[in-house]
């Protein structure tokens, strides 16, 4: 079986949430994959390793893995990250 790449070359479908871990390190210097976050929709609790993600367009969408909803948005713009968190009730860190 051949994996589908996408016309910039990167694998074409969606990922887990560990593709979120340079993204959400770079943007807020913690490691998040393996924190607990609850969905605002259904309120599954999952690592954020566990969420559904799609990198096809300009920016990161991470879906809940059990209810689809958006959980989290990000994109890259000029020197900024812009993260949209609103489909996370809470995201568990430890200190």
């Amino acid at each position: 079986m051949t994996e589908e790449m996408d016309d910039v070359g990167r694998l074409a479908g969606p990922k887990d949430g560990n593709v979120l871990g340079g993204v959400l390190g770079e943007a807020l210097a913690v490691e998040l994959t393996s924190r607990e976050a609850t969905c605002a929709a259904c309120t599954r609790i999952a690592v954020v390793a566990d969420l559904v993600v799609y990198d096809a367009g300009p920016g990161i969408t991470a879906r809940c893995r059990g209810c689809g909803e958006v959980m989290l948005r990000a994109a890259r713009i000029r020197s900024q990250w812009v993260l949209d968190l609103s489909g996370v009730d809470q995201l568990r860190i430890d200190t």
